[in-house]
C-alpha cells in the first residue's frame, strides 16, 4: 500500500454545524478543528490597576535587561524567570536541549543546530506600547517592535521557517507581556513574528488612551473571536478544500503553512501513515479592538505531528509498516538517545503562538498575520 501523506485523526470531530452558529457570515464554515479555548481575555471580578505607557516600557526594558545579564552570566534560570507561556515552554526545551535549536534563525529552516541558546541573539527598536482597557487578571499588553539577529546584516527578505510557514528573519514583531495575578511578576507570554506582507491593523483608543478589550464571545464581528484559532486549524489541517477556507484568508500562516506541512513536515515510509493538526492550547486568548471595529486576536495552538504504523490504525490492515522513521533534526534531541530510529511511531510538538484579524461582520474573512513558538516535545518507539 502506498503512503499515505493525509489522514485526519479519527478521534476528532467535524464541527460544521457548531462553527456555523458561531460565525456571522452567511456561508456555513466548518472543518476538522479542536475545541474552542476555554480561556478567556481576563477573570471576573475587580478591574486591575491600571497601567501606564512609561511603566510598560520599564517592564519590556528590564526583560531585556535580564536577558542581557543571562547570558553574560550564562544564567539559565534568570532568563527563565522573566517569561510565561509558549516563552517559557520554548525556551526551558532549549535550555534542556540546546543543540535542537538555532542560535541563530537560518533561512535553511528548522533543522539548524548550534549548541547552548543565546538568551540575547536579538536588537530590538523602540517598542509601540499598546494597553489595553483595565481588566481582571491576567491583565496584559503588546509591544510592537523590531526585532533583528544581533551581529548580522539586514536580513533584506530572507526567511526561516516555523512550523512549515515562511516569515522574515528580521523584522516586526508583537510581544506579550502578561502578568497573572496582582502579585505575579510580569513576564513575556509569547513572541509572534509578522508574516511577509502581513501588518498589524490600527488599534481603536478610548479617550485615555487605551484600547478597549473584545469580549471573545462578542457577535458583531465575523467570527467569534474564541473561535479565530479553531478556523485557522482547520484550514492547516484540510487546506484550501476545508470548508473553514470560506471564512479564513489564503496566507502563509493558513493555506501556506498546509502547503509546508504536507510537503515538508514529518517523512512517512511506504505502509504507514502521516498526519498532523493544530489544536488549542491552555494558555489565555486575549482580543483588542481594531479602529476598524473588528479584533486582533492573540492565541496559543499546539501543532501536532505522526508518523505511525498503518497496524496501529486499522488493525485488519495487510499493508507491512514501513522502514525506519526519519527524525528532523531539531527534534533528535528531545528523545532519548538510541542507536536505532523509530519504526513504529514518531511524535512531535511545537507551541505556536499567532496573531490573527478577525473584521467586523459583513467584511472580509479571518486573516493570520503572525506566529512565534517552536519544538516542545517528542516521543517516538
Amino acid at each position: 500500500m502506498a503512503s499515505l501523506t493525509r489522514l485526519t485523526r479519527l478521534r476528532w470531530s467535524r464541527l460544521a454545524l457548531g462553527t456555523a452558529l458561531v460565525l456571522v457570515v452567511a456561508a456555513t464554515a466548518g472543518g476538522c478543528t479542536s475545541s474552542p479555548p476555554a480561556t478567556t481575555s481576563s477573570s471576573a471580578g475587580p478591574p486591575a490597576p491600571a497601567l501606564t505607557t512609561a511603566q510598560a516600557r520599564e517592564i519590556f526594558d528590564a526583560y531585556i535587561d535580564a536577558n542581557v545579564k543571562a547570558a553574560r552570566t550564562n544564567d539559565s534560570a534568570l532568563a527563565l524567570s522573566v517569561v510565561t507561556g509558549v516563552q517559557h515552554s520554548i525556551l526551558a526545551a532549549m535550555v534542556n536541549h540546546p543543540e535542537s535549536f538555532c542560535s541563530t534563525p537560518s533561512s535553511s529552516g528548522e533543522g539548524c543546530f548550534y549548541g547552548k541558546p543565546d538568551f540575547d541573539q536579538y536588537a530590538y527598536g523602540t517598542p509601540a506600547i499598546y494597553l489595553p482597557e483595565p481588566a481582571g487578571y491576567p491583565r496584559f499588553f503588546v509591544a510592537g517592535v523590531a526585532q533583528t539577529v544581533k551581529g548580522t546584516a539586514p536580513a533584506d527578505g530572507t526567511a526561516t521557517q516555523v512550523a512549515g510557514a515562511a516569515v522574515p528573519v528580521d523584522g516586526d514583531v508583537l510581544m506579550v507581556f502578561e502578568q497573572a495575578s496582582a502579585t505575579a511578576p510580569w513576564q513575556l507570554a509569547s513572541t509572534s513574528r509578522l508574516a511577509s506582507g502581513m501588518a498589524l491593523p490600527r488599534l481603536a483608543t478610548d479617550g485615555n488612551g487605551y484600547v478597549p478589550q473584545v469580549p471573545l464571545t462578542a457577535t458583531t464581528l465575523f467570527a467569534l473571536p474564541a473561535v479565530t484559532g479553531p478556523l485557522q486549524a482547520a484550514v492547516v489541517d484540510d487546506g484550501p478544500a476545508s470548508a473553514a477556507a470560506k471564512a479564513v484568508a489564503t496566507g502563509p500562516l493558513t493555506t501556506g503553512m498546509y502547503q509546508g506541512v504536507s510537503e515538508h513536515g514529518l517523512t512517512a515510509p511506504p505502509g504507514d501513515l502521516y498526519q498532523w493538526y493544530l489544536e488549542g492550547a491552555p494558555y489565555p486568548t486575549f482580543a483588542l479592538r481594531t479602529a476598524s471595529g473588528g479584533a486582533l486576536v492573540l492565541y496559543t495552538m499546539y501543532l501536532n505531528s505522526t508518523v505511525s504504523r498503518l497496524g496501529a490504525i486499522s488493525k485488519t490492515s495487510s499493508a507491512q509498516p514501513g522502514g525506519p522513521i526519519e527524525v528532523p533534526a531539531n527534534f533528535l534531541p528531545l528523545l532519548p538517545k538510541t542507536k536505532s530510529a523509530p519504526r513504529k511511531s514518531l511524535e512531535t510538538q511545537q507551541l505556536l503562538s499567532f496573531a490573527a484579524i478577525d473584521p467586523p461582520a459583513g467584511a472580509a474573512k479571518v486573516t493570520v498575520i503572525a506566529i512565534g513558538g517552536g519544538p516542545n516535545y517528542a516521543t517516538a518507539s
